[in-house]
């Protein structure tokens, strides 16, 4: 992952595996959060983020848990704020991670692809960063944000699906075979979304 000048923003250059990687964990993304809408996204993108409706009840999915906690301790108020809130909310992290695989299928020149059956499975092991024509993905100061919070919004699901919450977690699941593939890409994670924030900072001094 290298990062240069690009057309009205900043190009981050991405190793077939990374892109590859990415896109498929922004693909699973979109899953999830459909298998947990109400509704149909709204073409419309100021319309589909102030849509009110939601479930009463916190979700049995951890990831999606992670990703749509209780606003207020008292389940009563949760539950209340929860069902006028939850699909905005949905549906703004929907039209996020659409636009960063946008992003991703015109640094690639690929049409985007059919979506894969389980959210966040099989995941690769290794990423191999110095193989293959790097892929230049074009980030401007529209999306810098959408590309921010898609990248926050997957290490949060990663990690509720491993059990990832404390540092002593860290250190053993790094340690367990099963595990260490899906660190690792979290870890990777890490570094790109620092990257993101990086220049939108200073784009936003220019």
């Amino acid at each position: 992952m290298r990062l240069q000048p690009g057309d009205g923003g900043v190009a981050i250059l991405f190793a077939p595996e990374e892109a590859g990687v990415l896109k498929q964990l922004v693909t699973q993304l979109v899953m999830l959060l459909q298998s947990h809408s109400g509704t149909p996204l709204d073409p419309d993108p100021l319309f589909a983020s102030l849509e009110i409706g939601g479930s009463d009840e916190r979700p049995t999915d951890p990831a999606l848990a992670r990703l749509f906690p209780n606003a207020f301790a008292d389940e009563d108020d949760a539950a209340q704020f929860r069902q006028v809130t939850e699909q905005g909310l949905i549906n703004r992290k929907l039209q996020d991670a659409q636009l960063v695989m946008g992003d991703l299928d015109d640094g690639s020149g690929e049409e985007r692809g059919g979506l894969d059956a389980d959210p966040f499975d099989d995941l690769v092991d290794d990423v191999d960063v110095d193989s293959g024509n790097p892929i230049s993905v074009n980030i401007t100061q529209d999306s810098f944000l959408a590309w921010a919070r898609t990248i926050t919004a997957l290490r949060l699901a990663m990690a509720a699906r491993i059990g990832l919450e404390r540092e002593e977690d860290y250190d053993r699941l790094i340690d367990e075979d099963a595990t260490r593939g899906t660190v690792l890409v979290y870890d990777w994670l890490a570094a790109l979304l620092e990257a993101v924030l990086a220049l939108s900072a200073v784009q936003s001094e220019d």
